[in-house]
């Protein structure tokens, strides 16, 4: 079990994500997709991370262990990850989301790390915009139990205007149970990419079914072992109504060419891709 000590969280705050957001933007270049593979740290660690990947997979019913797996998980852990992850999940279109207000969808919450950026995040720009008039209700679901009893336990707002709720929820077992339209805005990060396609088309037309406005899309946009890269992510979008405003393909974490910058080493550098999506 890893553990976090506060000297990874100064790590983290180093990359200056609390003055600029969108910090893995400015930070990313084509030239940089390449020289990743000179950075030694990086090569090593992607090959064990490969290698363990086809084991993690080889043998496992993943439509059963989503669903079953237990996964607690110390608050210091849920809070880093928070941090660690908002490097690659930006706040793209959140602002949209901030400034109307509405129900929200978070489908594939997990330990609900980025409903509480979520509720940070508009909380924040509330009161720098002095919005009074808005409401927000976010509802988290997820496959595992387990996942759901950790966002339950972790996530918090101090705002009243800003609530929210977490289910366990399988889309594959009648849908989703919410009418058309029901949730103003949705977001789904790391699901779209271990769907396969024939799951993918259901699982978009749910969700697009139920959201009336905008969505906000993180997903991998590289192929490796249990990960499915969509690069026509805007083609299935615009097939539901929905239209692709925004894409920056982005690393997964700040470049070095000599090491990892992430001191707990969670993943090697991967390209990832963050989507802002409107109906129309």
């Amino acid at each position: 079990m890893w553990k976090v000590t506060d000297e990874d969280f100064k790590t983290i705050e180093n990359w200056g994500l609390e003055k600029d957001p969108f910090k893995a933007i400015s930070n990313f270049s084509e030239r940089k997709v390449e020289l990743r593979w000179l950075n030694p740290e990086h090569r090593e660690h992607y090959v064990k991370y490969i290698y363990d990947r086809f084991g993690y997979i080889g043998n496992k019913n993943f439509d059963e262990y989503y669903k079953t797996a237990q996964k607690p998980i110390d608050q210091k852990r849920w809070e880093y990850l928070m941090k660690r992850k908002a490097w690659y999940i930006m706040p793209l279109g959140w602002n949209t989301i901030a400034e109307n207000g509405g129900n929200v969808l978070d489908y594939g919450c997990g330990d609900g790390d980025t409903v509480q950026r979520l509720v940070d995040y508009v909380n924040k720009y509330w009161i720098e915009k002095n919005i009074q008039d808005k409401k927000i209700h976010i509802v988290g679901l997820d496959l595992n139990n387990s996942r759901i009893e950790n966002a339950e336990k972790y996530v918090k707002s101090n705002n009243p205007n800003i609530t929210f709720e977490f289910h366990q929820d399988d889309i594959s077992e009648g849908g989703l149970k919410y009418d058309d339209n029901y949730f103003s805005f949705g977001i789904i990060t790391g699901v779209i990419e271990i769907l396969e396609d024939s799951v993918l088309n259901y699982f978009l037309d749910e969700v697009c079914r139920t959201i009336s406005r905008g969505m906000y899309i993180e997903d991998l946009f590289e192929k490796f072992p249990g990960g499915i890269p969509r690069d026509n992510i805007d083609v299935l979008l615009s097939k539901r109504n929905f239209i692709m405003q925004k894409r920056h393909v982005i690393l997964s974490e700040p470049f070095d060419v000599d090491k990892l910058q992430d001191p707990m080493k969670l993943w090697p550098i991967m390209l990832d891709q963050n989507i802002w999506a409107e109906k129309q």
